[in-house]
Order: structure tokens, then C-alpha cells, then sequence
């Protein structure tokens, strides 16, 4: 239990010393939503785009986050850092796909306008 309370308080500081970053990631989203609002008929078609580009992002994260950290899937032998990485990874294709989303759907609403 205490792994995965120091899991999150370790979470809780770098986002704390990244905020601004995170702040800019907000309006960034909010501006592609903006953009690519419009009725559902737009939305829907590039779910599965977005979502394909969202896991692939999270593999890429999955494999390449160790060698970030100068480590290695080898050295992982803690039930705790396999958890961890498996989060990174699917935060990481969860965040792909909620940029990517709005994104395709406003380049397709752009290309259907042109």
C-alpha cells in the first residue's frame, strides 16, 4: 500500500512542477474542440482513427519510457513498475486520443468545406 501512495504523491509533484505545460495542454484541447464542433455526424467517423492513433501512441510510451529513464524492461521486476508503466501508457493513449479526436474531425469538417 505504501508503494502505491508514494506512486501518487510522486504524480501529484510532477504535475505540480509541470502546471503551466498542463495549463497550455488544456486551452490547446479546448481550442481543437472549438474548432471542431459541430453535429455528431462529424464525430463519429473518426472515433476509430483517433482511437487507433491513441494505442499506438500508448505502445510507442510503453517501450520507449524505459529507455527515457535510461533503464531497460529487464530491470523492471517489481509488480509496482510494471503498474506503473501500464499507467503511463494508457494515460499516454488516452491523451492521444482526446487530442487526436478533435483534431481529425476538424480536418475532415476543413476538407468537406473546401
Amino acid at each position: 500500500m505504501y508503494e502505491i501512495w508514494l506512486m501518487l504523491v510522486i504524480v501529484y509533484e510532477l504535475a505540480l512542477s509541470i502546471w503551466p505545460w498542463l495549463l497550455a495542454l488544456a486551452v490547446l484541447w479546448l481550442l481543437l474542440l472549438m474548432l471542431a464542433r459541430g453535429g455528431r455526424a462529424a464525430w463519429r467517423p473518426c472515433l476509430p482513427k483517433a482511437a487507433m492513433l491513441g494505442a499506438l501512441l500508448g505502445v510507442l510510451i510503453f517501450f520507449v519510457t524505459p529507455v527515457w529513464n535510461k533503464s531497460g524492461l529487464g530491470e523492471m521486476k517489481y509488480w509496482v513498475d510494471w503498474a506503473n508503466l501500464a499507467g503511463i501508457a494508457v494515460a499516454w493513449a488516452v491523451a492521444g486520443t482526446l487530442f487526436a479526436w478533435p483534431l481529425l474531425t476538424w480536418i475532415r469538417k476543413s476538407r468537406r468545406a473546401a
